[in-house]
Parts: C-alpha cells; structure tokens; sequence
C-alpha cells in the first residue's frame, strides 16, 4: 500500500474515532439533560408549582437522544435486524444483501438530509408552546443525522464490497 494512503485511511480512522466519541458523549450529555429535565419537572409538580416547559424540552431532548442512540446502534451494528432469512442464505449472496441494504440506509440518510431542509425552514417562525424558541429546533439535528447514516453506510457498503471481491 502507498505511504499517502496509509496517511489518508489513517487519518480518516482517527476522524472517526473522534466523531464516534463526541456522539457517545453527546448522548450521554442529553441523556443527563432529560433525566434531569423530567426530575424537575416532576418535583415541581409535586411543589404545586409545575414548570410548563419540562415536558416540552423533555420531549425534543427525547427525540434527540434518539436520534444518538440510532447512530451509536448503527455504528456498533447492534441495530434490530431480523436475519432470518438472511441467515440462511449462502455467503455470497448473503453479502449482496448486505450491500443492498446499506445502498438502502445511504438512500435514506439522503431523503432525510433532503427533507430535513424543507422541514427546518417551515418550522422557524412556528413559536414552541412553552420555551421562547422556534418549533425547527427539534428538527435542526436531522441534516446531521442524515449525513451521519450515509457516512455510516458507506463504511459498511465498503466493507461489505471487500468481502465480497475477496
């Protein structure tokens, strides 16, 4: 292998490796942010003082940490998949399958990208119900999301393709 191209998959590697950290941390911090949002908000009400905007924030800090946690399942392919028919077919084409389906999910995390734009910019002046910001706000993750699934894609597609040539 080329010296430049050991350098580039290195680097890569290393870009990875970082992004993967900073979304586990990510999630980790809302995950902290929701546990906490949904304690205040249930103490206040038991106070006979309710925040309003506990369960407003607790829901977009839900959608996001889902949003993580679909990434993190993805990246560790511990995902649902149901294999039993996959499971039973022979290795090769077992691997087409496998390249089909990531071709899927890169098509996917392109709709979303696509979409999310769209989505975002109907929803800036929709006011939220109780925090003093615009309604796009639980959509602004999604062009990440997005991107995300088709880099992933692409990993899997690549190593999917590698096993199949050889």
């Amino acid at each position: 292998m080329f010296g430049w191209r050991r350098r580039r998959l290195a680097m890569i590697r290393g870009i990875e490796t970082a992004a993967y950290a900073m979304l586990r941390w990510t999630a980790a911090g809302l995950l902290l942010a929701l546990l906490a949002c949904v304690f205040l908000g249930v103490v206040s009400r038991q106070m006979n003082a309710p925040l309003s905007w506990t369960d407003e924030l607790a829901q977009y800090l839900l959608v996001w940490v889902g949003f993580a946690g679909w990434l993190i399942a993805s990246r560790n392919r511990s995902h649902i998949r149901i294999t039993v028919v996959g499971d039973r077919l022979p290795v090769h084409v077992r691997i087409k399958l496998e390249i089909a389906i990531q071709a899927a999910v890169a098509a996917f995390g392109a709709g979303i990208v696509y979409f999310s734009f769209a989505l975002i910019k109907r929803n800036l002046d929709v006011e939220s119900i109780s925090l003093p910001i615009p309604h796009a706000t639980v959509y602004l993750p999604l062009p990440l999301l997005g991107a995300a699934l088709i880099l992933q894609a692409a990993r899997d597609l690549a190593a999917s393709l590698r096993s199949w040539r050889g």
